[in-house]
C-alpha cells in the first residue's frame, strides 16, 4: 500500500521537542496506532492522532512512561493544542 503524504503530519510540527517526540511514538508504538516513516521522518494521520489523544485521556492519572510524566504529558499537551488548532481553522 501507497502512502499518501498529504494525509500524513509530521510529528516534528506537532510536538517540537524530541524527548517528548520519542515518549509520543513510544506511546503510541505501545497502543499500536499508526507512525508513518516518510523521508527518514514519522509522520502519522489526523485520524490516528486523535485515536492516540483519546487513548492517552482515557488511561490512568498515574501515567509515568520513561519514568518522566512531565514528557509525555507535555507531548500531549503540544497534540491537544495541534488539535485545537485545527478546529478554528
Amino acid at each position: 500500500m501507497e502512502v499518501s503524504r498529504s494525509n500524513y503530519l509530521e510529528i516534528v510540527k506537532i510536538i517540537p521537542f524530541s524527548e517528548r517526540r520519542t515518549c509520543f511514538c513510544d506511546f503510541a508504538r505501545q497502543n499500536e496506532i499508526k507512525i508513518e516513516k516518510i523521508n527518514y521522518k514519522n509522520h502519522i494521520s489526523k485520524k490516528e492522532l486523535r485515536k492516540a489523544y483519546k487513548i492517552y485521556k482515557s488511561k490512568p492519572s498515574g501515567r509515568n512512561y520513561f519514568h518522566e510524566k512531565k514528557l509525555i504529558v507535555k507531548a500531549f499537551e503540544d497534540v491537544e493544542k495541534f488539535l485545537r488548532s485545527e478546529k478554528n481553522d
